[in-house]
């Protein structure tokens, strides 16, 4: 992403955020989007097509979208501890894979 297209992309959703609020966009519509990724995947394993992949990535698209909302719109002390999990997360998965694990 350029940083045009960065500063355009956080300026639309300061804008939706803002026009909707926490509450609708947090436990409403992010996990309508989540809902919605993973039945997109179910047709996809059910009938792989271009067409259901392209559902898939336009689905994950829209959790890509709230999950950035989430992350602008929780606590400074909520994010903090979202960025370590995700830190930590990714340490221990590293680790596995360095260690010979598999899945």
């Amino acid at each position: 992403m350029t940083l045009n297209n960065a500063v355009e992309f956080y300026s639309c959703l300061l804008t939706i955020m803002s026009h909707y609020g926490y509450d609708h966009q947090v436990y409403e519509k992010l996990p309508e989007e989540v809902d919605e990724l993973n039945t997109a995947f179910d047709e996809y394993f059910k009938e792989p097509s271009p067409e259901h992949w392209h559902h898939v990535i336009e689905e994950a698209a829209d959790v890509h979208i709230m999950l950035e909302q989430f992350k602008m719109l929780i606590s400074p002390t909520d994010k903090k501890e979202f960025d370590k999990i995700c830190m930590d997360k990714l340490h221990r998965e590293v680790g596995r894979i360095e260690a010979g694990g598999t899945q």
